[in-house]
């Protein structure tokens, strides 16, 4: 937001030092960013004093103008006249990078130059030369027109910042300003009972897309050239000066953070109706450019179609010009929501719809509407004949807190009196002794709630004052999150295994979701643009994004990971997940060159690894088909299905890489004592067995069946072999396992052991029609 100090040190009737102000903003929680002038350097006022044409050159003037000495200016310019106050550059001086030099028209010196608009940057094309409304000939256009602007940035839950009045009204306490004895809008135009209705209309047929909107009608205004400090002021702000009308509109919007609309009353069919637009209606916009819209978007139209984008931007059909003579006045209220998502989806961001998204003030629509009047009678001599207010009224709005609350958010102690003075400093009026209660006023709509007031308090207290002591209310050992425990267990063995962290965006493309399949997902109301109109459903696009950045920067040998949240449209709605993406060299620049790479086991072993250090045991995997993969798994722990794992397809990533997520929050609960194992003091009794079966037969499966026949004494169970191909049947694979068996009390014999391997051998040939491999 740009903030004029000029206009700043007007409306706060005090003299404002820059480095003050920087540190005032800077604790408040505003920053300025950037500071520039605009009057140039060597310009200085002129009288003309006597005007008379060229002896010998048609079209020429040649001027006698008074500043600092008598100077002689030829000049092609038509809308000077004796005694006009004008902007002269005199012969050698420098401006804009150039030096002005004297110059001879046939036997004429010119002694300077006139500047017009253009040449000051005030319009992109002039006619004619600038005329002053004021000044002192001989003195520096800086000293009567120079402006130290700057660049304030502004969070978007602050729409009152956007407005030259919400600034001041920010910063006055701590300039020492009593803002209440400043001269607001609030109390200059307070709304009165002046509903003069006559034979213009205006209806709401939208009433939650536009709570209130006014209307106020001028006849006999003359539209012309704005004055040079009209212009001057508007350049200074960012903006251009179009005519009185127009500028007048922006600077009350500037001042205000009310943005406002004229029709020229001539031009309209009919009375005025806010309604949603008709799916693929027609736009005309003042640049000419031709829109077609959508029953999202919220249309001003009259009998024969839309004249305005409902806070947006006008129609040219409707707009103000030389010709127009009655004038109808917008001031409106417009959903925020609706304005954002209109101005994104048609690319039209104004200075309008950015006030109007953040959040317009609907208890200053009236009383901006009654400042602008005022300011159309002065500057283009309009007559006001009917005023037309339709919709609701702002509600004052009141938030119970709790002093005893506040002093031990803050570690503070302060009093009644004291908060009271600190929320006084912005304009928030406090009633109570121990419940207190706070009048929140109508610019602040980020005010809901009693940690809103303490937020608040300490912004205006300094945070800098704050001592740094406990928070008096979570003192002692607070007892972490135990979700977060395990989190950061998880964390930092995959960091032990070589993984890298990554963070990603939680917003993505919904078409992407959709061309992928995925349709429990949450889609933005409000977008930013297409490529980010959802909320992730998993981490997967994210960690892939990451991945293919790698490879497109060389590096590919990778293990990344990314725990958080995923959004979705159903129960549970919100899912912490864990999301894993390894592939490459197994073992990345070893100097015994093995040239071996990650697999779909290394994948699935890093998940049994990562159950083996969480104590969780009853972990499976069961086959499915995703889109997006070319092979997975889902993992199932303790009959719930928390995860997947699987092979990324070629289309989505060249090369060979694996993909692994796990549902966090339910796994916390499965999680196993840790618990102190001594040394096995008898040996192990190990047997390796190799069979072979049908491919569609599941390694886990067996295993299971194993398990279930050895009981407590067999210790573990090790896959140490998988093989298909050469010298076996088709259809068929070969499976070793190895067997450890250990009892705690004994040595085991082979005979008890022999019992043992018997019995699996025999349900493994029965339940899976397995046959022994024997050694020939």
């Amino acid at each position: 937001m740009l903030i004029s100090i000029k206009w700043l040190e007007e409306f706060l009737k005090t003299k404002i030092d820059l480095n003050n102000l920087e540190k005032i903003c800077l604790n408040l929680g505003l920053e300025i960013e950037d500071r520039m002038r605009y009057a140039p350097d060597g310009v200085v006022i002129g009288q003309i004093t006597t005007i008379y044409p060229h002896p010998r050159e048609s079209g020429l003037d040649v001027l006698s103008v008074k500043a600092k000495k008598n100077i002689q200016i030829v000049t092609a310019a038509k809308n000077i006249k004796k005694g006009d106050y004008v902007l002269v550059v005199p012969a050698g001086t420098k401006f804009n990078d150039s030096l002005v030099a004297a110059r001879d028209f046939d036997g004429v010196k010119s002694q300077g130059v006139l500047l017009s608009e253009q040449e000051l940057g005030l319009a992109n094309e002039s006619i004619g030369v600038i005329v002053l409304d004021y000044g002192k000939p001989g003195a520096f256009f800086r000293n009567y027109f120079d402006d130290l602007v700057v660049d304030i940035a502004t969070s978007p839950n602050r729409p009152d910042w956007l407005s030259l009045e919400g600034i001041a009204r920010e910063i006055s306490g701590s300039l020492g300003v009593d803002y209440s004895k400043v001269s607001s809008l609030d109390r200059l135009y307070a709304p009165k009972q002046i509903n003069r209705s006559g034979h213009f209309k205006i209806r709401i047929a939208d009433i939650k897309g536009c709570p209130r909107y006014t209307g106020r009608i001028f006849d006999n205004v003359t539209v012309e050239e704005s004055p040079f400090w009209l212009k001057w002021r508007l350049q200074c702000m960012g903006m251009n000066g179009i005519n009185n009308i127009v500028d007048t509109t922006n600077l009350v919007m500037l001042l205000t953070g009310q943005p406002m609309h004229p029709f020229d009353l001539d031009l309209l069919k009919g009375g005025i109706l806010i309604r949603k637009a008709q799916q693929g209606e027609r736009f005309v916009t003042l640049d000419g450019t031709i829109l077609k819209l959508s029953r999202e978007d919220l249309v001003i139209a009259d009998r024969d179609g839309p004249i305005a984008l409902a806070g947006i931007i006008g129609s040219k059909r409707a707009q103000i010009s030389r010709a127009t003579k009655r004038v109808v006045l917008e001031s409106a209220y417009f959903d925020p929501k609706r304005v954002g998502h209109t101005a994104r989806r048609l690319g039209l961001m104004t200075d309008a719809s950015m006030r109007f998204e953040r959040g317009a003030d609907l208890a200053i629509v009236d009383a901006a509407s009654a400042m602008t009047g005022a300011l159309f009678k002065k500057h283009a001599g309009g007559r006001e004949v009917e005023f037309i207010g339709k919709g609701k009224q702002a509600m004052p709005k009141k938030v119970r807190f709790s002093l005893t609350r506040l002093n031990e958010i803050l570690s503070l102690n302060l009093t009644v009196q004291q908060v009271k003075q600190i929320l006084q400093k912005i304009s928030i009026q406090v009633t109570g002794k121990k419940t207190l209660a706070a009048r929140i006023p109508h610019f602040r709509r980020d005010c809901g709630i009693e940690e809103d007031i303490y937020e608040e308090v300490a912004r205006v207290y300094g945070y800098m004052r704050i001592p740094e002591t406990e928070p008096k209310k979570w003192s002692g050992h607070a007892k972490m999150n135990r979700g977060l425990i395990y989190e950061e267990m998880v964390k930092n063995y995959l960091v032990g295994q070589g993984f890298d962290e990554t963070y990603n965006l939680s917003l993505m493309s919904s078409k992407l979701l959709e061309q992928s399949g995925i349709t429990d997902f949450v889609k933005i109301m409000n977008p930013l643009n297409e490529r980010f109109d959802a909320l992730r459903p998993t981490l997967f696009f994210g960690l892939l994004d990451s991945l293919n950045y790698n490879l497109s920067k060389g590096n590919k040998s990778l293990k990344l990971f990314e725990t958080g949240n995923v959004l979705l449209s159903k129960p549970p709605f919100q899912k912490t997940m864990l999301g894993a993406i390894l592939g490459g060299e197994r073992y990345r620049d070893w100097w015994h060159q093995s040239n071996e790479t990650f697999d779909y086991f290394d994948a699935k072993g890093l998940v049994e690894s990562l159950f083996n250090v969480l104590h969780i045991k009853e972990a499976s995997f069961k086959p499915t088909m995703r889109q997006g993969f070319d092979q997975g798994v889902n993992i199932w722990v303790s009959g719930k299905e928390l995860g997947f794992l699987g092979s990324i397809e070629s289309e989505l990533c060249k090369e060979a890489y694996y993909y692994f997520e796990l549902t966090l929050d339910p796994l916390w609960n499965m999680i196993g004592d840790t618990f102190y194992m001594p040394p096995p003091k008898y040996p192990a009794n190990t047997r390796d067995l190799s069979f072979i079966v049908e491919e569609v037969v599941q390694v886990p499966d067996m295993i299971k069946a194993i398990s279930k026949v050895g009981g407590p004494i067999l210790e573990k169970i090790v896959l140490f072999d998988y093989y298909k191909g050469e010298n076996l049947p088709q259809g068929k694979k070969s499976l070793g396992f190895r067997l450890h068996f250990r009892a705690p009390d004994r040595t085991l014999t082979d005979k008890e052991v022999d019992i043992f391997v018997k019995k699996i051998t025999e349900d493994l040939t029965k339940d899976f029609k397995a046959n022994l491999r024997t050694k020939e």
